[in-house]
């Protein structure tokens, strides 16, 4: 990668920090059309979905989605499957913010299957909790106390809240379902 590629990048990252979005979004089309000439695609990719979660600050999903399209596939083809579920998860956060909760839901939970595959707990639990709260929009209460237990069981170190929580859950699960 050039110099004036990693400047950049960095430069985009440093935009999106202070949140000066439009400045971060112009700083990765450029990079990305660049990236794209000197045919790292996968790196393109990668700052397409920086892009992407840049375009949703700026309440821009549609330009998003189409930012989106096929980076997964890029990671996926160079068998990266950490940066293959962020994609799947960008995508899912995406159309939940153009309201297509069911294609939505469809995406985490690819998301959420590729972090458990690679053992990243942290990640899976974040998206987890993602999973449970469209599972609430869309009417699946039970599956979302389900989804959010699981939240809680990624990690052996959890806080004080978070051991509560995971006891009122379980909780709450054994009485809905009646068992003992």
């Amino acid at each position: 990668m050039n110099s004036e590629i990693s400047s950049l990048k960095e430069q985009a990252f440093e935009a999106y920090q202070k949140k000066k979005f439009k400045d971060a979004a112009r700083i990765f089309v450029e990079c990305i059309r660049l990236l794209e000439e000197d045919k790292d695609f996968v790196t393109a990719a990668e700052m397409r979905n920086n892009l992407s979660v840049v375009l949703l600050e700026l309440k821009m999903p549609d330009e998003a989605l189409a930012t989106l399209k096929d980076t997964d596939l890029e990671f996926e083809k160079i068998g990266d499957k950490k940066r293959q579920a962020m994609a799947l998860g960008n995508m899912a956060s995406t159309l939940q913010a153009l309201n297509k909760n069911t294609e939505a839901l469809a995406f985490f939970e690819s998301s959420s299957e590729l972090f458990k595959e690679i053992h990243e707990t942290e990640l899976r639990a974040i998206t987890l909790q993602k999973i449970a709260d469209l599972q609430l929009k869309t009417g699946k209460h039970y599956q979302a106390l389900a989804s959010l237990e699981a939240s809680y069981d990624q990690t052996d170190k959890k806080t004080i809240k978070e051991r509560v929580m995971k006891g009122f859950l379980g909780d709450m699960i054994k009485k809905i379902t009646r068992r003992n």
